[in-house]
């Protein structure tokens, strides 16, 4: 079992991929952390993975918060005494042309998806990774984090930041043996994504079908690859970024150019 015994907490955990991350390394022995700022999707979360015979904890906590960060961190040490695995998948978007993006609406996206990822890491760093000299980090980035989508330019800015971010961190960490690494997943068959395929179904269609592979990816194939850079079995890799996207940011961002009127 890839983390047989490990302590695993994931971020955004009550649903969509980072509910499918934590599900998969429960199932692969690790005691899992799930962490959202949804009381009733954490204990659904914790209960479902909980009724496959693994362990889990809940935490409750706002990734943008540094103090309700600290009070999370604190628990889960108080809980299982370490943490070896830290997945920072907590994320929020909302689509906006950038001439119409409010200081609030910018802030709140960067704070969320980037902020809330430096907090994680360096406060599970400082309290636990360090001190024992052993930790992996993985940051969910985007396919947004590697070429431009239309209408997204502070979600953009933050998961080009988070593929900065992972690299410095890397970087920086390396001497205390804290393996760093991002995973960008393209379209993913997402709770949000199937509302939205149900809304606008031939835009969906048009938009799958520019995926080389032709169909999107499902949480657990970006749960897979987080998975797999949280292990052993990639000990030698940190500082890289690895796209699950079908193919998509070999040929494009996948999108077409946002036009005026249309």
């Amino acid at each position: 079992m890839k983390f047989k015994d490990k302590v695993v907490v994931v971020t955004g955990g009550a649903r969509g991929i980072g509910y499918a991350t934590a599900l998969l390394s429960a199932r692969e022995g690790a005691c899992s952390v799930v962490c959202d700022l949804d009381p009733d999707g954490v204990e659904a979360a914790v209960k479902a993975i909980r009724a496959t015979g693994a362990t889990a904890l809940g935490v409750v906590g706002d990734v943008s918060d540094r103090s309700s960060v600290a009070e999370n961190v604190a628990h889960v040490i108080a809980e299982f005494g370490r943490i070896d695995v830290l997945v920072n998948n907590a994320a929020t978007q909302v689509p906006a042309p950038a001439r119409e993006l409010t200081e609030d609406h910018w802030r709140r996206e960067l704070d969320v998806c980037l902020t809330g990822t430096f907090f994680w890491s360096q406060i599970a760093a400082v309290e636990s990774m360090i001190p024992r000299r052993s930790g992996v980090i993985v940051n969910v980035g985007s396919g947004a984090g590697l070429a431009a989508a239309p209408n997204t330019a502070s979600y953009v800015a933050a998961k080009h930041g988070i593929v900065g971010l992972t690299k410095a961190l890397a970087v920086d960490w390396g001497q205390y043996d804290i393996r760093v690494n991002c995973v960008c997943p393209g379209f993913t068959w997402t709770e949000l994504a199937r509302s939205v395929s149900e809304a606008r179904p031939e835009m969906m269609k048009e938009r799958v079908s520019r995926i080389p592979l032709g169909s999107g990816a499902q949480p657990e194939d970006v749960a897979n690859a987080v998975c797999f850079l949280a292990s052993a079995e990639s000990a030698a890799v940190s500082g890289s970024v690895l796209s699950v996207d079908g193919g998509t940011s070999a040929l494009s961002s996948g999108y077409s150019a946002p036009r005026d009127g249309t």
